[in-house]
């Protein structure tokens, strides 16, 4: 499956709609089955197959799935995780993200950061077999490496793309190596533990020189111009995010790292170089405040004072 169901699992056997309502109810996972519109048919079969899911040393969380889908269904997360991503190993996944749609095939990789603004949904469809490894970390692990600390932070200072990419042979070749039943459980989390940092470097690098940093600047920019034209304006942050086609965090991370400012002391900061320009203009200091989009005089001469060592005033004196 997709999303981490927390179930430990050593043979094949059926996953009913039964399952999946209970795993819903305990890790925040939505489940939809187009196909099935009586209520009462919560015995009916949506997978056969195997999923395993264990906690790595390093605080990364590991769910493997090998399943056949018996039952079409469709899938929406709701846990957060500054860092998710998901290996197709066989198989083809269709994710949605934030209205992008995203297809991992087989040897791909899916990385993303999962919130409440940035949900992910997933659709599966009947007859396919589907092998998949998905990992991430979450905010209530404090069991976290270093390593992984130091790479939570380049991400987020790479604004947490999300992208889907190439996995390298080599890596492929390691994590099937990884699955054999003959291998020992430490044997096998131990070279699990190293396939998922190397699965990481890789996305880091791939993120690093191919991520969407342009694109996503250029999206940066069209707020910044907009909130720089229309100051006065009262923008809203969830205005401001859909225009950025991002969360409201991430365009809160996002614009004060491109432009060393907040999202909100940016346009406060050109309400008050158009106030000055209005009041070197002539006009007064009530006329200043109320065209740049204040309403009482004294709140715009306190931020002005603050912004500018003087009073509005005295900029109206050096005319």
């Amino acid at each position: 499956m997709t999303h981490s169901t927390h179930v430990n699992s050593s043979t094949k056997r059926l996953f009913c709609v039964e399952d999946f309502i209970g795993f819903g109810e305990r890790y925040g996972i939505d489940y939809r089955f187009p196909q099935l519109k009586d209520a009462a048919a919560t015995s009916s079969p949506v997978l056969h197959g195997d999923v395993e899911e264990m906690t790595l040393s390093s605080g990364i969380s590991l769910t493997h799935s090998d399943v056949r889908v018996l039952q079409p269904y469709e899938t929406t997360s709701r846990h957060n995780s500054p860092l998710y991503m998901l290996v197709v190993l066989e198989g083809c996944v269709t994710l949605m993200l934030c209205g992008n749609e995203y297809v991992a095939r087989s040897g791909m990789a899916f990385s993303s950061r999962l919130s409440e603004e940035q949900v992910m949904c997933a659709r599966h469809d009947a007859d396919s077999t589907l092998k998949t490894l998905s990992f991430g970390v979450y905010p209530g692990d404090t069991r976290r490496e270093s390593l992984l600390e130091s790479l939570l932070q380049e991400w987020e200072c790479l604004s947490a793309p999300t992208f889907v990419w190439q996995v390298p042979g080599f890596v492929l070749s390691g994590i099937q190596h990884a699955q054999q039943q003959r291998l020992s459980a430490l044997s096998r989390k131990l070279l699990l533990e190293g396939l998922m940092y190397q699965l990481l470097g890789h996305g880091l690098n791939q993120c690093q020189q191919n991520g969407p940093s342009r694109p996503e600047h250029a999206r940066l920019e069209r707020v910044r111009r907009v909130l720089e034209e229309s100051p006065e304006q009262d923008h809203t942050l969830a205005q401001l995010a859909a225009l950025a086609a991002m969360s409201q965090s991430s365009l809160r991370s996002k614009f004060r790292q491109r432009y060393g400012t907040t999202v909100f002391d940016y346009p406060r900061d050109c309400r008050l170089a158009l106030a000055r320009r209005y009041l070197l203009d002539g006009h007064s200091v009530q006329q200043a405040a109320w065209m740049c989009g204040y309403q009482h005089a004294t709140n715009f001469a306190t931020a002005f004072r603050r912004r500018y060592g003087m009073s509005p005033g005295d900029v109206r004196k050096t005319r």
